[in-house]
């Protein structure tokens, strides 16, 4: 965080030793000029408020790292044996050059663009009266809450096994755009940080527009030029905010609190037509298949270089030792031997070029129609993962199983047997679900699983401890502590 308040810091000096002594005083800083520049229209306010979303984009965070890249390879996703360029990664070598220079750019990114939701949310309110009251509380409350994610996610990755330890340290919280770095706090204070900017944007977030009119249609109640109501689905909607905390209740192991928050959303849907589960002949069509079932996902990334990413990590022509790719038996392990699953066909498939013999991965492919609206997506927050949740911390064993069974059935799968043990089902769920989404990891590190399938050999485990699910803080951050 000090490396970017410093270069800050050292533009406003060279701003001021520019200025003779006599007019120092008298001088408005550059950058209040540009940011007074900025947020004197209403225009200049939705362009900062959509770089954050820009930031969570990059291939640091949720376009890449975050999603299909490290923190997949973490979770044992693919095979990256042998001489693989990404083994150290693989084998949790986090002291070696590639690791460590992958996660202190994970780190820095997103602590930058923590400062920048926060000089934003200072900004806007210093120049409240350009916008309505009512559009400012949606632009702060989706700022908020990707502070709050943020923060959320850079715990999971660099804090402490929670279960197990969740007063050791953690990360820092940054709640405004100070100059100075704040401690690192214990990983239950940030819970509790965390918790609390949910809270607050969900309270902002009271009239979004989501509620009544969906993720894709625009309210003209709001705006005439739909900046703030339409594609909610690409913001970070009360819905949306309402999904990340069922998952950050559920991790500290607040199951009753998961339970209410994910029953709400799931209630929701079934009182309206916004979120419908994708139907079989959508998730599986032949020219334009929705891989990553788009109406189901509260929030998605919108990302317009995803389809380089589809090819720079999937694509049948690379190496063996570039390509991220799973074991053919892995895979089939994963998906039961059942390619009736939607989540397996259309996802994973022999290519015909490139002579690869095992399945590699689409899920990120561009389709032939081009004003499809799931084209450029990552999902974020999805359906399948509230009735995952209501599964998981169902206090009925029976009610848990009907959760289970309503996502299989929603995915091609027969029903499960009521004697089923439900912890067993949702981890199967998990590792069918989230695959090129980052979720498994997390997953296997909230409850604290000391054996995970080893993705770089055809059986047999990875040993599972404190040294592989906590990565090390990156020295930029130690080194100003």
């Amino acid at each position: 965080m000090n490396k970017y308040i410093y270069k800050i810091t050292a533009v406003i000096l060279v701003l001021v030793s520019a200025s003779s002594c006599s007019d120092y005083l008298d001088v408005v800083p550059q950058d209040k000029i540009l940011e007074s520049q900025t947020y004197s229209t209403e225009a200049g306010i939705q362009n900062v408020h959509n770089g954050l979303y820009i930031q969570l984009a990059s291939n640091s965070l949720y376009g890449q790292q975050l999603s299909m890249d490290a923190v997949e390879i973490l979770g044992q996703q693919y095979n990256m044996g042998g001489s693989h360029n990404k083994n150290k990664m693989a084998t949790y070598a986090y002291a070696e050059n590639v690791p460590k220079a992958t996660f202190s750019s994970i780190w820095e990114k997103a602590y930058t663009t923590i400062l920048s939701s926060n000089k934003f949310l200072e900004s806007i309110e210093e120049h409240k009266n350009v916008i309505s009251a009512e559009k400012a509380n949606l632009l702060k409350g989706e700022a908020i809450a990707i502070r709050a994610m943020l923060h959320f996610d850079m715990l999971r990755l660099f804090g402490p096994i929670y279960k197990t330890t969740p007063s050791d340290p953690a990360v820092p919280y940054y709640d405004a755009p100070v100059t100075t770095n704040n401690p690192i706090l214990p990983a239950n204070e940030v819970i509790t940080k965390v918790l609390a900017d949910l809270d607050l944007a969900l309270s902002l977030l009271a009239n979004d527009p989501v509620l009544t009119v969906g993720k894709d249609a625009a309210s003209t109640a709001f705006d005439a030029i739909p900046y703030y109501s339409s594609n909610r689905g690409l913001r970070m909607n009360y819905l949306a905010v309402k999904c990340l905390k069922a998952r950050v209740l559920l991790y500290s192991g607040d199951k009753a609190g998961a339970s209410v928050a994910a029953n709400e959303v799931i209630a929701f849907t079934k009182t309206t037509t916004f979120f419908p589960w994708t139907p079989f002949l959508e998730a599986t069509n032949a020219a334009n298949p929705d891989r990553t079932f788009s109406s189901e996902n509260f929030f998605a990334i919108s990302d317009f270089t995803l389809y380089k990413k589809q090819e720079a990590l999937f694509d049948a022509s690379l190496s063996d030792f570039d390509i991220y790719s799973p074991l053919l038996s892995r895979l089939t392990a994963v998906f039961e031997s059942n390619d009736n699953d939607y989540r397996s066909l259309p996802s994973w498939k022999i290519p015909i070029v490139g002579g690869k013999t095992q399945k590699t991965f689409y899920k990120y492919e561009d389709v032939t129609d081009k004003t499809k609206k799931f084209r450029l997506q990552i999902p974020m927050f999805k359906l399948s993962e509230m009735y995952l949740i209501a599964a998981e911390t169902a206090t009925v064993p029976a009610d848990g199983i009907a959760f289970l069974n309503t996502l299989r059935f929603n995915r091609g799968l027969a029903n499960l047997a009521v004697t089923a043990v439900v912890a067993t089902e949702v981890t199967k769920e998990y590792r069918k679900e989230f695959i090129g989404e980052g979720q498994l990891f997390f997953y296997y590190k909230r409850n604290g699983t000391t054996a995970i399938p080893n993705g770089s050999a055809a059986s047999g485990n990875v040993t599972m401890g404190a040294l592989q699910y906590v990565v090390p803080l990156p020295d930029s951050e130690i080194n100003f502590q």
